[in-house]
């Protein structure tokens, strides 16, 4: 592995923390290691935007461990990315000393237009496609939904809601009920109504989801043995089955996966108003989101910078 083709994206999202280190390619690049970690930044982000400091140490000690891997492996090129919480984050600016300090590199924090945009072009650039697209990220306390032909993305929106920010007000003690979705879907429509017009006018031939919440759907329909995509019909099942058990202590039981089981219900609610509000049939587990997206666009500066 040559050292100067190495390069390094890291995504400090509102749930977990990503870091993806790859060697750049002739065709592309192909991936060396990628992190992830549980961090819930937004779980610590109070009625006030201020981010507690359990929170804190759980991203310091995180880009602590992300350090010694981009030490180990030496890349020519890092980029660090922050979304929705430290934009929201009334502190920001020690959340940022912290972590930076932790890491060794700068972090940016990008707008929700820029994330929407990186989102798109991690999502689709592997599909080789020209068709419209329309690409769903659920994370912790943003939701972006963009629409786009091909790799072009037209239409890109975040939204001020996710699944760590919905879990805390709507699931907080764990208890999982039809009214407690009723309410959390409810509130999730009203950020989406407004632009389901624009959205439909674009239209699209495939929806694909690029977070958390469409993989733990993923796990439920292996569980179910559910051979088809992943469909509206399957959705709304899968909150039945959450409704039935009750409780989030025992969601393990219809295969949604340790590490999810916190967060779950409030990115499904968030799901469902996407489907009642865009009239969703079925959607496909994107195959990159983010830090792909950053890869991608690192990739594109040295093309410039070699030519």
């Amino acid at each position: 592995m040559a050292p100067s083709t190495r390069i390094a994206a890291i995504d400090l999202g509102s749930n977990s923390f990503h870091l993806l280190i790859a060697r750049a390619t002739t065709r592309g690049y192909r991936i060396l290691t990628r992190q992830r970690q549980k961090v819930r930044l937004a779980d610590g982000l109070n009625a006030d935007h201020y981010v507690d400091d359990a929170a804190l140490e759980r991203g310091v000690t995180c880009l602590a461990s992300f350090a010694e891997l981009l030490q180990q492996y030496q890349p020519i090129q890092v980029r660090c990315v922050a979304t929705a919480t430290l934009r929201l984050a009334s502190n920001r600016k020690q959340l940022l000393k912290r972590f930076e300090q932790a890491l060794g590199y700068p972090i940016d924090v990008i707008s929700g237009s820029t994330e929407a945009n990186l989102i798109y072009q991690g999502a689709t650039a592997e599909l080789k496609t020209a068709a419209p697209m329309l690409v769903l990220d659920i994370g912790g306390a943003s939701t972006e939904v963009i629409a786009g032909v091909g790799t072009e993305p037209h239409v890109l929106k975040s939204l001020n809601m996710g699944c760590v920010v919905w879990q805390n007000r709507y699931f907080a003690d764990g208890s999982i009920t039809a009214e407690r979705f009723a309410a959390a879907t409810a509130a999730a429509r009203a950020f989406i109504e407004p632009l389901a017009a624009t959205y439909k006018a674009h239209g699209w031939q495939q929806v694909c989801g690029a977070s958390g919440t469409f993989r733990a759907l993923q796990d439920y329909a292996r569980e179910r043995q559910h051979q088809g995509a992943i469909d509206a019909a399957m959705i709304r099942q899968c909150q039945a089955a959450a409704i039935a058990v009750g409780s989030r202590d025992k969601l393990a039981t219809i295969g949604i996966r340790d590490d999810r089981i916190a967060v779950f219900c409030g990115g499904l609610a968030i799901l469902l108003a996407l489907l009642d509000s865009l009239a969703i049939a079925e959607i496909d587990l994107a195959q990159g989101a983010l830090r792909e997206g950053l890869v991608h666009a690192m990739l594109d500066e040295r093309k410039r910078s070699l030519s």
